[in-house]
């Protein structure tokens, strides 16, 4: 039964007990973390605009 190939749940249960390890899984965040930080300085600056134009279309200053 080694060679054979497991289906169903139990397949991949095996698969990912075998395939996830500590560092693939970091491997794959330090990847992409440099866009995460790029994702929330743009969300924030948006967010800040927003509050900044809604303002001054109603003529209001905001500090």
């Amino acid at each position: 039964m080694e060679g054979v190939a497991k289906t169903g749940m139990e397949g991949i249960v095996s698969q990912l007990t075998t395939g996830v390890t500590a560092d693939g899984l970091f491997g794959t965040v330090s990847q992409i973390f440099p866009f995460i930080i790029i994702m929330i300085g743009f969300a924030f600056g948006y967010r800040v605009l927003r509050k900044v134009v809604k303002g001054a279309s109603k003529g209001k200053a905001t500090a």
